[in-house]
């Protein structure tokens, strides 16, 4: 007789919870005590396994493939996952921390992370110092008595976005977990059939509302800090991670960051600040190559209390300003890439949490 079981996609959850030493699990015992942050997805995806699997036709076979015949090698692997959520104080805070593998921190506590071309790590492997580089062991649980544990889990990208008119307003974040530990290990590596009997932390319900913006402004025309309206915005940080090598299990030895790249679009107003005259003309700024400062503030600017966030780019546009035609008027849509410019970052976002990084 077939299971009547039917399991909903809201019973499914997945959690965080930063190692202490990189690819280790937290708990190798099989039952894990350790308590992971519910991360707040409307839908948990299932980890995708990215193994060696080969089917031949060997000499002598015939016209059909023989089963062993069949090569699956799990050494080697990858695991991937995508998400996506409204942003909150530590989950922004932290998957910064995944996808940027820089952090300072100040007061108690403003979170920064930065993409400077000098700060952020080229590689990472071996010891984890006070929470840095970070990576983290995710725990994918369908139910009781089931589940995944991946470790060595970072983000290889990550979009921050936000639309005045979508989600409420509330600052979005989506993108892709990655690990290089795929196999059964349980000390070291992923674990599957995983139960979970510690403590889950509920996910986090404070947000980031645009509502509260103090401060947007963007260059133009070499006019300096010009406010302007938003409609939307988005951010994508990439750091085109690969694994490196092959330990005893055939977990990675080391993770590489060839390069970090920053992209995004902005969607702002057409009105007497940014227009096609001779002041403010957003399309001669990239007829010239012109290299924009770009700020927006949610919140009063200082990025003290949790719900505040400050982000700052250096961008450079990399397409004609297109238009955002509706009943709201006539908008420009301005692709661009965040650059260093000078001893300015490409890119920072600061964000408040009162924890310590060591405490993920």
């Amino acid at each position: 007789m077939a299971d009547a079981r039917v399991v909903p996609i809201s019973s499914v959850k997945y959690g965080l919870k930063a190692e202490t030493s990189f690819g280790v699990g937290l708990d190798t015992s099989g039952a894990d005590s350790t308590a992971y942050l519910t991360q707040p997805v409307v839908q948990a995806q299932k980890p995708t396994f990215n193994i060696l699997r080969e089917s031949r036709l060997l000499s002598g076979r015939g016209s059909v493939k023989n089963a062993a015949d069949t090569v699956v090698n799990t050494r080697g692997g990858t695991v991937t996952m995508p998400f996506e959520m409204l942003a909150t104080p530590r989950t922004l805070a932290q998957h910064m921390l995944l996808v940027g593998q820089e952090s300072g921190t100040s007061g108690s506590t403003l979170h920064e992370m930065e993409i400077d071309g000098s700060s952020n790590a080229n590689s990472m492997g071996g010891s984890i110092s006070s929470g840095i580089p970070h990576s983290v062991n995710l725990a994918y649980y369908p139910a009781s008595g089931e589940g995944t544990k991946v470790c060595g889990v970072i983000c290889s990208d990550l979009t921050i976005s936000g639309d005045i008119a979508a989600n409420n307003g509330l600052l979005s974040m989506s993108g892709n977990y990655f690990s290089g530990f795929s196999t059964k290990d349980i000390s070291t590596s992923t674990c599957l059939e995983q139960t979970f009997d510690g403590t889950w932390v509920a996910a986090e319900t404070t947000y980031l509302d645009l509502h509260n913006i103090s401060a947007q402004t963007l260059d133009v025309e070499g006019n300096a800090t010009q406010t302007f309206i938003m409609k939307s915005f988005s951010f994508n940080i990439a750091n085109g991670v690969n694994r490196v090598g092959s330990d005893t299990n055939g977990n990675a030895e080391v993770y590489v960051f060839p390069e970090y790249v920053v992209t995004g679009d902005l969607t702002i107003k057409y009105d007497d600040e940014f227009d096609y005259g001779a002041a403010n003309n957003v399309v001669q700024d990239f007829l010239d190559g012109d290299t924009l400062s770009l700020a927006i503030k949610i919140g009063d600017g200082t990025a003290d209390a949790e719900g505040e966030c400050n982000i700052a780019a250096e961008i450079q546009y990399t397409g004609d300003p297109g238009q955002d035609i509706s009943e709201s008027g006539i908008f420009h849509t301005l692709p661009f890439e965040c650059v260093q410019n000078s001893t300015t970052e490409a890119f920072k976002i600061s964000t408040f949490k009162n924890e310590a990084v060591t405490v993920w």
